[in-house]
């Protein structure tokens, strides 16, 4: 049995369970927690790195990476 968490809006929360129990899924209530995790500023610095390399189209899709990654493997 395989388990997965999703998150559903508040202005959908019932119309989407009641949809994933029409379907068989079995819903366990999870209590929410709210968690800060502490970053140290060199972590903080490299997220802002990585978001603005995001922002500059500086990344490579998955897709892209996959086909780049089975023409490396024909050679």
């Amino acid at each position: 049995m395989e388990t997965i968490t999703i998150k559903i809006p508040d202005q959908n929360n019932t119309v989407v369970k009641q949809m994933l129990k029409d379907f068989g899924v079995t819903i366990l209530e999870a209590p929410v927690k709210s968690r800060q995790i502490k970053l140290s500023s060199e972590q903080q610095q490299e997220i802002i790195s990585s978001q603005e390399q995001i922002n500059n189209g500086l990344f490579v899709t998955q897709p892209d990476l996959d086909d780049e990654i089975n023409k490396w493997l024909k050679k």
